[in-house]
């Protein structure tokens, strides 16, 4: 599989070039990775309006999700942020009012990305005696909740896997909410790898719209390194807004070491990943 970024990145790091643009280490540095840290100089593209090697690359690695799967250089907090945006922007776009349905394990850059945007949020809390952090969300208990909403909810969000390392049912959970009109969103951040064991487990596998997983959490991606997963059925609009709703959050500084090393791990997954993680 081809590795468009790293490539230019390698290729302008040998070439011998006088760097008369950031960053400030002018490509060397005590670490001994300067030179392959690069700023959005021409031919290396835009992260937030990709038209070349960031696209290229991207296209790869939804080739390898089934998805429109798109990088971050902001961990899993920067496609969370963007996944409310997007599921807010939907709700206006129906003449509604946001409304998410919540597992409460969820992760603060939720809570953070819901106070941040101003998103009413209904909690799905644990039964009876369980842990905030240990309670799965059931469908019976997300049928019940869904019937007796008196607001449309736009979504729901869940934690999957959660913070012990449980799997909630989320086909079954997919389910509810196709049979009640409403989108489902998943933090996969602990679960990048799941897409690669055997039988379906990953979200995206299981009905999700919307996924984010933190690549640099399970795969060989430096810290940041993050995917945003959005379902070839979800509403046409979630893909082509993204990339203007992930640049409201994101720097406009990405790190190419992170985004070559999402690059790289392309060619990982689509070659010996899968034997090797069974292994």
């Amino acid at each position: 599989m081809s590795t468009p970024i790293c490539d230019f990145v390698r290729r302008y790091a040998g070439g011998g070039a006088v760097r008369l643009h950031m960053p400030g280490h002018k490509g060397c540095g005590p670490l001994g990775c300067e030179a392959l840290d690069i700023t959005e100089i021409d031919g290396a593209d835009d992260l937030f309006h990709p038209e070349g090697i960031i696209a290229q690359s991207e296209e790869n690695a939804g080739a390898i999700f089934g998805a429109h799967t798109l990088y971050a250089t902001g961990g899993s907090t920067l496609c969370i942020q963007t996944m409310v945006h997007l599921l807010t922007a939907y709700a206006s776009s129906r003449g509604q009012k946001p409304l998410l349905l919540a597992g409460r394990n969820a992760h603060k850059a939720f809570v953070n990305a819901a106070a941040l945007l101003d998103v009413p949020v209904r909690w799905l809390c644990s039964a009876a005696g369980e842990a905030y952090y240990s309670g799965a969300v059931t469908p019976e208990q997300l049928e019940r909740e869904l019937a007796c909403s008196r607001e449309p909810v736009t979504a729901v969000y869940l934690t999957c896997p959660d913070y012990l390392g449980e799997l909630p049912d989320v086909a079954a959970l997919a389910a509810v909410c196709r049979r009640a009109g409403v989108l489902l969103a998943v933090d996969n951040a602990h679960g990048a790898e799941l897409f690669f064991t055997d039988g379906a487990r990953h979200p995206m596998q299981l009905g999700a719209d919307l996924c984010c997983d933190s690549a640099h959490k399970t795969l060989p991606v430096l810290t940041g390194g993050a995917y945003l997963h959005i379902s070839r059925q979800a509403p046409p609009a979630m893909a082509s807004r993204a990339k203007q709703a992930m640049a409201m959050f994101g720097s406009t500084s990405p790190s190419y070491l992170t985004l070559a090393s999402l690059d790289l791990c392309n060619g990982y997954l689509a070659g010996s990943y899968r034997e090797r993680l069974h292994q």
